[in-house]
């Protein structure tokens, strides 16, 4: 990966095939239903006072846009699709390589790049759009994000397992203050989530 991937504050880089085992749970919505592809769900805090669902915001003027953490409650923001990278699964397991995509965003903007999510590499090390749905290899790792238990809830993780050979930094995705707005990042302290269905 590039110099740009490296994380002043977090883990030293990990062979993928070496990070994780794999897990057969499934990740479950707020009914204790298996939460599955393809299906809408809003990505929201646990309990009150921790904020609301998530959106889009302009990133100054320049694309891609930013995912943020709506501040006022109660809001469920936009909602969102999984994907695994096994085409063949039927519902969402913990500790899977998954794209996320935003869905119904019916604001026009000057940005025309897909609501896929993606880790910028970028100094903030935000989550963005603009990522590429499927094709799961080096050329898209930063697309792949993982469902992990936080608790009694889920956190969302970036450490891609997709290529083999890979060398990736991993961490979890978080709130971080910036410009007024709660960006989402990848960073030592994880947003406890749980899934709603749309």
């Amino acid at each position: 990966m590039e110099k740009t991937m490296m994380f002043s504050f977090f883990l030293v880089a990990l062979l993928s095939t070496n990070f994780f085992t794999g897990s057969s749970e499934p990740v479950l919505d707020t009914e204790g239903h298996p939460v599955r592809p393809g299906v809408k769900y809003y990505i929201l805090p646990p309990y009150p006072g921790a904020g609301s669902g998530l959106t889009l915001a302009p990133n100054k003027g320049k694309c891609p846009y930013e995912i943020v953490q709506i501040l006022s409650e109660p809001a469920n923001g936009l909602p969102v699709t999984f994907s695994s990278a096994n085409a063949h699964d039927k519902t969402i397991q913990l500790n899977t390589d998954l794209n996320i995509k935003f869905t119904d965003f019916k604001h026009t903007t000057p940005c025309h790049e897909s609501k896929v999510w993606k880790f910028d590499a970028s100094k903030q090390q935000f989550v963005t759009v603009g990522g590429v749905e499927g094709k799961p290899g080096p050329e898209t790792l930063p697309n792949w994000f993982k469902i992990q238990k936080e608790h009694k809830d889920y956190k969302i993780q970036y450490c891609p397992t997709v290529c083999k050979k890979c060398r990736v930094i991993c961490g979890d995705v978080g709130p971080v203050i910036y410009n007024n707005k709660k960006h989402l990042a990848v960073k030592e302290s994880p947003l406890s989530v749980i899934f709603k269905k749309a």
